[in-house]
């Protein structure tokens, strides 16, 4: 049954003189705001929208007290100490990093100084196409329109400053298909691309189902819409990572996918060409430390370009499990020790825990959810031997708060998660929406979707027994 299993643009990526970066500009905070504030309008009565009002503009009133006596009580500091006296402000010529440096008359030790800031991550599954996508969605002129899906969805994905997703397949144009080859059309990306997602990671076990042509036009697509992309590159040139701005902190993202056994590298079972090994972000199981080390030397240029924050994204585990495995374990503990401060899985189709590793040295942590399951799909309950216990049809949306320093350091401040749940209907063939759980009894009214039953609360359940216990862990070791 096909449905069983499944399973770019850089900041200044692009050679001088050559292509021109495209990567999309992510919305602004004012715009991601604004989509939120409508969406409160439409499901808030007037009162309780007036009071939401009224308290955004209080805490904001007091945020903005905050940041302006800490400025002047930390130049007062700088100035007083041991008779210091700041000399100069400049921004580093070296990193690129956002951060004045302060120097001093007792010494010639330039210590940078960066602006507090705070900003927000959103991360949330694979999206995949399986065949009813593939036939309930185009119009009378064989046109896709998959937007209708994230109708109920988009306030969320718009609400941080930042948000990723997995795209899972590839686009070959034409010859559409879903499971075992997922080669879907275009409108897809661009969908959720318009739904508020600002990255998307693209090093998946479905990456080359098109083989080398799909695999090209799949990024040439992304170029030309000016979506933002990681995992995979056009040229061995390209940077293999990305790093956004997000409010002031620098953020790098690092995306892989594993490989499968094979005479050279292979995935999901397919022998990647000669010519595009080294452009797939990929990791060989039995070579874990020739990943360990390609690993750190990308985590060590973001950093000197500037990153303080480095997120890795995996295409890893085994599919319908709802617990991770001791590898998985084992490599999430190595890329903690190389720098990672967060490790968002993706690839079982199911969620799988919530864990906090603690470096070897002792000295940092990182936030780890080993997989965010499916973000939509129609891996539905009735068509899954393998995982028939609904698990396939639930994700969720991880926001990590983050908070800058100003000796540059960025904390985990906040966790929060929104289970989701894939919705299907019949309507000129099987129609999807994802639904956010974040008021289940609520659902029908805020929808008008009346057939609903039970199936959003045992989705929010199936999926809280399996991420609550990691989440207040988490918390608690974020002091959050």
């Amino acid at each position: 049954m096909e449905e069983k299993r499944s399973g770019s643009l850089h900041e200044g990526n692009k050679k001088s003189g050559g292509q021109a970066q495209k990567n999309s500009a992510p919305r602004s905070r004012r715009e991601k705001e604004q989509i939120w504030l409508e969406h409160l309008k439409k499901t808030m009565t007037p009162a309780q929208y007036e009071a939401y009002v009224e308290r955004e503009k209080k805490r904001r009133l007091m945020t903005g007290i905050g940041i302006g006596a800490g400025a002047v009580f930390f130049l007062l500091l700088a100035g007083s100490i041991g008779g210091r006296v700041v000399h100069s402000l400049k921004k580093p010529a070296s990193t690129g990093q956002s951060a004045a440096v302060v120097q001093t008359e007792a010494e010639t030790e330039e210590v940078a100084v960066y602006a507090e800031a705070d900003a927000t991550l959103g991360s949330t599954g694979c999206v995949l196409l399986h065949s009813p996508f593939i036939s309930s969605y185009p119009d009378a002129n064989g046109n896709y329109d998959f937007s209708s899906i994230f109708e109920y969805i988009t306030p969320y994905y718009s609400a941080p400053d930042f948000m990723t997703c997995e795209f899972e397949g590839t686009l070959s144009g034409s010859d559409y298909s879903g499971y075992p080859n997922f080669k879907s059309p275009d409108a897809i990306v661009k969908n959720v691309r318009d739904s508020g997602v600002d990255l998307q990671m693209l090093a998946t076990n479905h990456v080359y189902d098109g083989l080398s042509a799909s695999f090209h036009r799949t990024m040439e697509v992304y170029e030309e819409n000016q979506i933002a992309y990681t995992g995979v590159r056009e040229t061995v040139e390209d940077k293999p990572y990305y790093i956004a701005d997000v409010q002031g902190i620098k953020v790098g993202f690092l995306d892989y996918v594993y490989e499968t056994k094979g005479s050279g590298v292979d995935i999901n079972g397919i022998p990647v060409s000669a010519d595009d090994v080294g452009l797939i972000n990929t990791f060989d199981y039995d070579a874990l430390d020739d990943f360990y080390t390609e690993a750190d030397e990308r985590i060590q240029e973001m950093k000197k370009e500037g990153a303080r924050f480095i997120v890795a994204n995996l295409h890893w585990g085994t599919e319908y499990q709802l617990k991770e495995s001791d590898q998985q374990r084992e490599i999430a503990q190595k890329l903690c020790d190389l720098g990672v401060d967060a490790l968002i899985g993706g690839h079982p189709h199911c969620l799988q825990p919530i864990d906090v590793f603690q470096s070897a040295d002792g000295k940092r942590q990182m936030f780890c959810i080993f997989s965010v399951g499916n973000a939509l799909s129609n891996q539905r309950t009735y068509l899954m031997d393998e995982m028939p216990t609904g698990h396939t049809e639930d994700g969720v949306m991880v926001t990590l708060s983050l908070h800058q320093n100003t000796n540059g350091t960025v904390d985990i401040s906040g966790i929060d998660l929104l289970p989701t749940w894939v919705y299907r209907f019949q309507n000129n063939g099987s129609k999807y929406y994802i639904l956010p759980l974040d008021d289940v009894d609520a659902l029908p009214e805020k929808t008008g979707i009346t057939d609903l039953g039970d199936q959003p609360a045992d989705s929010y359940e199936r999926t809280m027994d399996v991420l609550g216990e990691g989440l207040e862990k988490a918390r608690t070791a974020f002091g959050c």
